[in-house]
Order: structure tokens, then C-alpha cells, then sequence
């Protein structure tokens, strides 16, 4: 194998390499680094393996693909247990295969409903245990890549799901759903809490009787939203622009209805300010906090194994995100993109149980906004390094699905429910984009603001002879005009072109 020694750019934005091997490497005893006497040779473009050094020229493209690879396909290089990361795919294969054939044979039902019901979870659980063999890892790698590539897996079904859907009818679907739960899923209509009512009557008691359950899904839901977003200007802003939406879309669903004081304290001060403040403070004790990864093998003592077998389950690193060192449209837009994705898919939840008359209560409701719980974590570090990081040229793979189960979701609650919904008010949603536009736009100089004034900038000097402020404390993918703190942070890292010395 060829020993990479040095990395170098040249003017037309290609790399150059140089590798050697040595003489007594070159018998080729694996099978792996064989070569056939019949396959063509390398041209002299290609790199070239011999007994003397010789140089490469490796891509900008390349080096982009290399570098998506370290940022959306982590490797785990940190193993503690070999036994849970080595490959185990025949015996997988053997339980898998003795396990639905056992079932297949072993259930003998004349009801061509029990039959569906089965197959499909049957072809739920082989195609969930493809996902944790063949998928990507993803951003993340703790507790184990294997739990995000089950998650990924989750999706793609989910959004396949939704796909077939979108081609039924809304009664046929109605019946999958009353088969699956004749109860909880067969309603034809929704009651729900009506919360506007008789607002003039502000009182202790009258307060206190709309602390529920959904005060404390408001907390837990937007600390766990901080802990993603990380950044607490874009959580204020986003949790004002849902009150403000739940006002546009009132008209279509009247569960929105609230009194003022219920919106502006209750939801955005109390619960959402609350959430969002303990989520950004767990943010600061893991940015401060130190991880240590050593074997569980290297540890001799119980609580030590203990502690070790804890942190498997906290972050293995906790980057610290700025969503604004790049030029100001691409931010704006790239943020003004992710807020409209964020609240399609909030609204997508209210719109689908109410389209379907499925009871907040119900088991779907709260897998289903799990499920979305899951899939937003590697989404949004996904997408924050598509629009900071300029190396990556293209989005990640859990980030496109996710996307693609937002834009399916709003398809079906407008498909279906366009004869059960009043006449949306098209001038009302079109002073609401533009106003989420103009608020963006407000939220990034805001945000740029804070940051000159707290000192978190500092001006360098650019190439081109241009300054720029640029983060004193910034994520490795944000680094990009300060040449030396870059290419040690990443080679801190491994995340870059550096790794290749």
C-alpha cells in the first residue's frame, strides 16, 4: 500500500501527493492488494505504486467528497468493545432468516387481514435490519452508529409510507387506520380543548388551569430544541414565529384559538423561555465539559467501568455552532429555509390528527413526534454544515429525507384535507411568509449584532486584502479565513484534507 507523505495545493486547484513504498511491502501477499496481470494499467495521470516516490494530483472534488464523508459518515475510531463493532452479518442473517421462517410456518390464519398484518411486520423488520447493515452512520456515532442507522432506516420506511399514502383515497385510508385501531384510530371526528374562551378572565385559578400536559411538552420539546439549534436568538425568533403562527392557521384549525395571555406568557415566557434556557445551559456544561474515551479494557477498577459505560451514552464531541460567520444572503437564506421547514413540519402534526381525527392521546401521535425527535438530530447538524461549512457541496442524506417527509406530510393534509377544511386565506399566508422573510432578515443582523458587541469577533485579514469578523470561537467547518487555526483544528479533528499527512 502507498504511504501518503506530503499534501500540497497547486494554482489549478488540484493536490498534490507524494507516496512511496517500500521494497519489501511490495509482495502483495494479501489478497486485497493484489494485482491482476490482466486488468489495464494506471495511466500517467493515475497514481503510480513503485519503489520510488512519486507524486498525485488529488482533486478539489475529491478532497470534497473525502471531507463529506468525515462530516455525514463518522467512523468510529474510539472502540472501547470489539464485540459490538465487529461485523456480524452471518449470524444476523442466520437469526433473521430462522426467525421468519419460524413465524411463517408457525402461523396458520384463513384471515386475509391477520396475514397482511404480519407480512408487513415481517417486511418492517427485515427492512429495518438492512438499515443497521447497509446504511451510513450519519453525523453522529454515540451511543453507537448502529442506533442512527436504524434511525435513518425508520425514516426512509416512514417517508415510503407516506408516499403510498399520497396515491389512496382519504376513505381507504381511513380504513387502514380503523383496521389497525378500530378504537383510537376509527373516529370520524375530533374533539379537542378549546382554549380561547372568555379571555377577559385573567385569575390565579384561570391561569393555573391551563398548565397541562402541553406546558410540559412545551418545556421538554423546546429544551431539547435548544439543544440542537444551539443558538438563542434563532430559538426566540422561531418560538415567537410559531405563536405567530398559530395565528395565520387559525382559520383552518380552531385549536389554534388562544387568549393573548396564554400565547405571550404561558407558551412563549414560562414554558418555551424555561426549555429553551436549561436546553442552552446543558449547551454551555458539555462545551466546557471534557470527554474521556479510553477503553473500558484499560479501566481496572467497577466504578470506572461504570462511569465509561454512562459517558457511552453522552456525546462523543459538543461543537459549538455560529450560524452566521459565512456571507449575509447565503445565512439569511439558508436560516430562513430551515425556520419555514421547522414550522411546515410543527404544523404537519397538528393538521394530521386533525384531518384524520386521531386523538392527541394516541400512541401514533406521540411515536410519530419521536420518530420526527430522531430524525431532526442528524438533520439539523447536517444541514448546519451544508450552509456554513463551503466545503460541502451537498446535503446529507438524513437531512434530504427528512425533507422529503415534511414535503410528503403537507401534501397529504392538503390533498385530504381540502373538503374537510375551510377556505384557506391566501393573502393572510402570503403576508405570513413575508413577514417569517422580513423577521429573518432582522434575526441575522440581530444575531451579528450580539456577536460584534460581546466580543465573540474579531476582524482578520482576508487574501483578497479584505477584513472580515470572523467567530474567536467557532466550529471546526467555520474556520474557513483563518488559514492556521484551521488546518490545526482539523487536523484536531480529522475532518480534512489535513488528515492525509
Amino acid at each position: 500500500m502507498a504511504t501518503v507523505k506530503n499534501v500540497s495545493f497547486t494554482d489549478d486547484n488540484t493536490l498534490t501527493t507524494e507516496s512511496s513504498v517500500k521494497d519489501d511491502e511490495a509482495d502483495f501477499g494479501d489478497e486485497e492488494d493484489s494485482v491482476d496481470s490482466n486488468q489495464e494499467m494506471p495511466s500517467d495521470d493515475d497514481t503510480t505504486i513503485g519503489s520510488n516516490s512519486v507524486g498525485r494530483k488529488i482533486s478539489r472534488n475529491e478532497i470534497e467528497r473525502i471531507h463529506f464523508r468525515f462530516v455525514n459518515e463518522r467512523v468510529v475510531n474510539d472502540i472501547t468493545l470489539d464485540a459490538l463493532y465487529k461485523p456480524h452479518t452471518i449470524t444476523v442473517l442466520t437469526l433473521l432468516t430462522a426467525l421468519l421462517l419460524y413465524k411463517a410456518f408457525s402461523i396458520e390464519d384463513d384471515k386475509t387481514e391477520n396475514n397482511i398484518y404480519h407480512g408487513l411486520q415481517a417486511v418492517g423488520a427485515l427492512f429495518i435490519i438492512l438499515s443497521a447493515l447497509v446504511f451510513p452512520n450519519g453525523p453522529f456515532i454515540r451511543p453507537h452508529p448502529l442506533i442512527w442507522r436504524i434511525v435513518f432506516g425508520l425514516s426512509v420506511l416512514y417517508v415510503l409510507v407516506l408516499q403510498f399514502t399520497l396515491f389512496q383515497t382519504y376513505d381507504d385510508v381511513k380504513k387502514a387506520l380503523t383496521w389497525l385501531d378500530p378504537e383510537g384510530l376509527g373516529m370520524k371526528e375530533l374533539k379537542e380543548k378549546e382554549y380561547a374562551i372568555n379571555c377577559s378572565d385573567v385569575s390565579v385559578e384561570r391561569v393555573w388551569s391551563h398548565m397541562d400536559i402541553f406546558a410540559v411538552g412545551h418545556f421538554l420539546g423546546w429544551a431539547m430544541k435548544a439543544l440542537l439549534i444551539r443558538h438563542n436568538i434563532i430559538c426566540w425568533y422561531i418560538s415567537i414565529s410559531w405563536e405567530l403562527t398559530e395565528v395565520v392557521f387559525a382559520h383552518l384549525l380552531p385549536n389554534f384559538q388562544e387568549c393573548w395571555w396564554d400565547a405571550i406568557f404561558l407558551d412563549i415566557i414560562l414554558c418555551n423561555g424555561l426549555g429553551i434556557f436549561c436546553g442552552l445551559g446543558i449547551c454551555k456544561i458539555l462545551e466546557m465539559r471534557t470527554f474521556h474515551w479510553e477503553s473500558i479494557k484499560n479501566i481496572r477498577t467497577t466504578r470506572g467501568k461504570f462511569k465509561r459505560a454512562v459517558l457511552q451514552f453522552t456525546p462523543e464531541s459538543w461543537m459549538k455552532v455560529n450560524w452566521f460567520n459565512s456571507s449575509a444572503v447565503k445565512s439569511t437564506l439558508g436560516l430562513y429555509i430551515f425556520i419555514m421547514i421547522w414550522l411546515a413540519a410543527e404544523l404537519n402534526t397538528f393538521f394530521l390528527k386533525h384531518v384524520f381525527a386521531i386523538d392527541t392521546s394516541h400512541p401514533v401521535v406521540f411515536w410519530r413526534i419521536i420518530l420526527i425527535a430522531l430524525i431532526s438530530a442528524p438533520t439539523i447538524r447536517q444541514y448546519y454544515v451544508y450552509v456554513t461549512d463551503p466545503k460541502v457541496k451537498r446535503l446529507g442524506m438524513q437531512c434530504w429525507v427528512f425533507c422529503a417527509v415534511a414535503a410528503l406530510e403537507a401534501a397529504i393534509c392538503v390533498k385530504f384535507g381540502r373538503s374537510q377544511l375551510p377556505a384557506v386565506k391566501v393573502t393572510l399566508i402570503s403576508a405570513w411568509i413575508l413577514i417569517l422573510a422580513i423577521g429573518t432578515i432582522f434575526c441575522v443582523w440581530l444575531s451579528v449584532t450580539w456577536a460584534k458587541q460581546s466580543s465573540l469577533t474579531e476582524k482578520v485579514s482576508l487574501q483578497s486584502g479584505q477584513k472580515r469578523h470572523c467567530y474567536l470561537d467557532s466550529s471546526c467547518e467555520n474556520l474557513g479565513t483563518i488559514s492556521d487555526d484551521v488546518r490545526r483544528r482539523r487536523k484536531q479533528l480529522q475532518i480534512s484534507e489535513s488528515d492525509l499527512n
